[in-house]
């Protein structure tokens, strides 16, 4: 089972009690206009561009076996339509100016990472937490992930905006020993204009 990460924060503190390492899913279906990980939104890979560091080599442009990106302006231009997630540019530019954003990995992988700290997560009773993104938007591999660390034994928590569909949220929520359930707002039309999308599903799970 594979899953697409985009952080895996260790010594994480304000995710829930205790020391804790907190993975950060790729994908969320809101988009909220304060969002603070703009970068989460998109469930696939990305590749980012920082011009502060682009020497405008067009290095990339030459690499790039799709021909999604282009040099306008001045500046690196990504059909991220077109790009399939290859990431030759990343590894080609030389002023590090092209990075990636979100790494797919295995539950194995995301598991022996997070049990490097167990030391940490029994001296301050922490744990792991997930958060996005959405974790709730890639269900399956979260689903597998969640049973592997509870096996392990671990304290489990979760950030969530609740929207999934509903009788998946009654089969996962109870698997959590923390719910960190993050509500937009509850008015369904301010909701609407902040993040453009409804809140239903997540009034429903709320309510549950």
């Amino acid at each position: 089972m594979e899953g697409i990460i985009f952080n895996i924060q260790k010594f994480s503190i304000h995710d829930g009690p205790g020391i804790r390492t907190t993975v950060f899913f790729k994908g969320c279906p809101l988009r909220c206009e304060w969002c603070a990980n703009p970068e989460s939104q998109a469930v696939n890979p990305q590749v980012l561009y920082n011009n502060e560091k682009c020497l405008h080599c067009e290095t990339c442009v030459h690499t790039c076996p799709k021909g999604a990106i282009k040099m306008e302006d001045g500046l690196i231009r990504i059909d991220h339509k077109t790009c399939d997630h290859c990431m030759e540019c990343v590894k080609a530019c030389p002023g590090k100016a092209l990075t990636q954003e979100g790494e797919i990995k295995t539950v194995e992988e995301v598991v022996d990472i997070c049990m490097q700290d167990i030391d940490f997560y029994e001296e301050s009773n922490g744990g792991v937490t997930l958060s996005g993104g959405e974790a709730m938007v890639q269900y399956d591999f979260m689903m597998a992930l969640v049973h592997a660390l509870k096996e392990k034994g671990l304290h489990l928590a979760i950030e969530t905006t609740g929207i999934v569909d509903h009788e998946k949220f009654k089969k996962a929520a109870p698997l959590f020993d923390l719910l960190l359930f993050d509500v937009k707002q509850a008015d369904p039309i301010k909701h609407k204009k902040g993040t453009h999308v409804t809140n239903e599903v997540i009034q429903k799970n709320f309510k549950w």
